[in-house]
């Protein structure tokens, strides 16, 4: 009986989710910013500035890795074969350094902004010796203090999957701001709602698609040049647990 009471006390609130799920979906299949997106107020700045405050880094964030294969071909197949070298880079949201310390050798210059003074904490530690870091503390949807067309490259992974749709938006037009012409950007992103292996509301996921994605970054002057899920010469490493995509765009101006 108190199991049947509770599934009854339950039943709003799955409509209410149900609803939601089908008023996001129906505006990422339109590639429309709607009022179901902007109305989102999970996944706001404040709470992943006290979530990445508090997370237990111990790990390095090396546990998100599906394995260590998977990572490496993300950096030979996705982030070196993107990013160039002897360019300056900003990665937004590097964590305790997971790609930091690829791009870092790799940079002329590299730009670490976060939205949590921790990982820039972090960063600051592992990079001690390095005279080629910047530390940007940023609101959650800004990049305080980077010049205006000073920046080659832009890489983000494992970030904007948990940022909210109307920072995501603001995030883009900050690239679009930064970005040297021909410079580029690498966004990892979600791509859907209650699919993959792991559906993506299940994994602290904001709501966005690749179709939304791509039209918010064209609104800010970007070029998108490619969008995928899966890399390697066969497809085999992908982002299908949480159905996310990467996409990239170019700064023609």
């Amino acid at each position: 009986m108190r199991a049947a009471l509770g599934h009854l006390r339950r039943a709003p609130r799955r409509i209410r989710a149900g609803l939601l799920d089908r008023r996001l979906t129906r505006e990422q299949r339109r590639g429309v910013l709607g009022r179901a997106h902007r109305g989102w107020s999970g996944n706001s700045a404040g709470e992943n500035r006290e979530r990445w405050s508090d997370w237990d880094w111990s790990h390095g964030g090396e546990e998100w890795n599906a394995s260590g294969e998977w990572k490496q071909a993300l950096i030979d197949d996705v982030l070196l074969a993107w990013i160039p070298a002897d360019v300056v880079v900003l990665e937004i949201g590097p964590g305790a350094a997971r790609w930091s310390a690829v791009l870092q050798p790799r940079a002329s210059r590299l730009i670490v902004a976060d939205v949590s003074e921790r990982p820039l904490a972090l960063c600051r530690e592992r990079f001690a010796a390095a005279d080629n870091v910047e530390y940007v503390l940023s609101s959650g949807s800004d990049l305080p203090g980077v010049a205006d067309a000073s920046v080659d490259a832009i890489w983000s992974f494992d970030v904007f999957v948990h940022v909210a749709p109307l920072d995501q938006a603001a995030y883009l037009a900050e690239a679009a701001r930064v970005l040297a012409p021909g410079g580029l950007a690498v966004i990892h992103h979600a791509d859907g709602r209650n699919l993959g292996s792991l559906p993506s509301r299940n994994g602290w996921r904001s709501p966005m698609s690749r179709q939304l994605f791509a039209n918010l970054a064209r609104s800010c002057g970007l070029g998108v040049e490619a969008q995928f899920d899966s890399w390697g010469a066969d497809g085999s490493h992908d982002l299908g647990a949480y159905h996310d995509a990467i996409t990239v765009c170019r700064q023609a101006r």
